[in-house]
């Protein structure tokens, strides 16, 4: 059956992310994929404060400099990956200004926005991640797409969609 030209089981979702939510989905999807733990930063504040005091006793000896070095750059590239690369994808990637409009169904998703207009198939997805703002279609580690929950109409249309994808991926996750 089909609703103009468009079949009764499909969720139509029109969007366009906005950089705060992006910038929360992204790290969310760090610390959930593991890419950065939770306890990362409890670790790097031990590790500082073992390499300073290391460096007092050691009387600034040339190792204890370097680890000093070291757990810097460390610290340095995981606020780059978590502060600011998630700041900068959202305002260097063009798509992520525009507007979408994507159409689940049982066989296919439809995305269409001013640069894109395709139809993948499920089979590219293994994952359904759903965290309390938002739902991750997972197709590869650090490649997913963002649906905020925020556009669904209803909770009708919340759940239809979650039936859809629930039967088209293999794992479901809350996160």
């Amino acid at each position: 059956m089909t609703n103009g030209g468009i079949p009764l089981e499909t969720v139509e979702l029109r969007f366009q992310y906005t950089q705060s939510e992006y910038i929360k989905a992204e790290r969310q999807y760090l610390i959930s994929s593991k890419t950065i733990h939770k306890y990362d930063i409890a670790l790097v504040a031990v590790f500082l404060l073992l390499s300073v005091v290391y460096m007092l006793f050691s009387s600034f000896s040339v190792f204890s400099i370097l680890i000093f070095g070291l757990i810097i750059v460390v610290t340095a590239l995981g606020s780059y990956l978590y502060i600011l690369m998630p700041i900068l994808k959202f305002k260097q990637t063009a798509k992520y200004h525009e507007e979408y409009t994507l159409v689940f169904s049982k066989e296919n998703i439809k995305f269409k926005t001013q640069s894109i207009d395709s139809e993948v198939k499920w089979d590219i997805y293994s994952a359904l991640w759903e965290s309390h703002d938002f739902y991750y279609l997972i197709q590869a580690p650090r490649l997913y797409t963002l649906i905020p929950k925020r556009i669904f109409k209803d909770l009708n249309e919340k759940q239809l969609f979650e039936e859809i994808a629930q039967s088209r991926v293999k794992t479901t996750k809350h996160i």
